[in-house]
């Protein structure tokens, strides 16, 4: 099941991803992590057969629009897209599965924007990165320099292999992932592969929220939440920092799989159960036929 490739126009740019849609059944949108894209749901998606699924790729990821040159992609940024992209569908309410990036973009949005969110679902993505006193300065300097370094070109590779090699040694990503992902990443142009990625997207964001407002943003959520964590938990969020997470959230359901943080990429039959397991649950039953 490859999915139904897809492109949207939207009041904030030209949307593409994938798609398996089922008219009438409850809707599903699936936001992917930082430097993926769509097809990072692929081997979930076999097993979500009983939703209207689509699988987005964020703007300057996989074949969706680069946003204007000199532009920033930070995560706030994010939360326009999808609203955009939820009235683009026409999808009033809906189910938001997220992983990583697309975690902390569906919670942010699950926040504030309440009434459009059927049930929240994260893979490794419970909530933005925060960030303590004394890191604001160091910060703003890395965002400036990060810019002020950035070549505009990312490297070429004479084939998708190599490229997907070369993912999976710089982020540790199982190589049978990377060339998924990469599948979606790249095009060929003058005889090499190129990055379709927008280079700005590894440009730093000058500030992050502290986490009293990140624990702010999870009691906002009304919705239902599933939340699907990888163990060992990645260094940049930390066991106790996703604990005092899940305190915040009112209506919490906690699951952990030993695995990478792309754990749903080559562990999607045990996650595609809990996320059925979930769904099943009387009190969103009323709310599936509206979703």
């Amino acid at each position: 099941m490859q999915g139904v490739e897809f492109t949207l126009d939207t009041r904030n740019g030209r949307f593409a991803g994938l798609a398996w849609r089922r008219p009438g059944a409850p809707r599903m949108l699936c936001l992917h992590g930082w430097l993926d894209n769509a097809a990072s749901f692929l081997p979930l998606a076999p097993f979500l057969d009983h939703w209207d699924l689509v699988a987005l790729d964020f703007a300057g990821h996989g074949h969706s629009d680069h946003r204007p040159r000199g532009a920033r992609y930070y995560m706030t940024d994010n939360l326009w897209d999808l609203d955009a992209v939820l009235d683009a569908l026409a999808w009033d309410r809906c189910h938001l599965l997220g992983h990583s990036l697309g975690g902390v973009v569906a919670t942010s949005y699950a926040a504030a924007e309440p009434e459009r969110v059927v049930s929240l679902l994260t893979l490794d993505g419970l909530g933005p990165l925060s960030a303590a006193a004394g890191e604001t300065v160091p910060r703003l300097r890395r965002a400036l320099h990060s810019v002020r370094k950035a070549s505009g070109q990312l490297r070429d590779y004479p084939d998708p292999d190599a490229a997907a090699q070369a993912r999976s040694a710089a982020s540790g990503l199982p190589l049978d992932c990377a060339r998924l992902l990469c599948s979606r990443a790249l095009k060929q142009e003058e005889g090499a592969y190129r990055w379709r990625t927008d280079p700005a997207l590894n440009w730093h964001s000058p500030s992050l929220l502290s986490e009293p407002q990140v624990l702010e943003i999870l009691g906002a959520v009304q919705a239902p939440v599933l939340s699907v964590t990888s163990a060992p938990m990645p260094d940049w969020i930390g066991p106790e920092r996703v604990a005092g997470r899940m305190r915040a959230v009112a209506r919490l359901t906690q699951r952990e799989i030993t695995g990478h943080h792309h754990f749903h990429m080559d562990q999607p039959e045990p996650v595609a159960e809990w996320i059925r397991d979930f769904l099943a649950q009387p009190e969103l039953a009323h709310d599936h036929a509206q979703a």
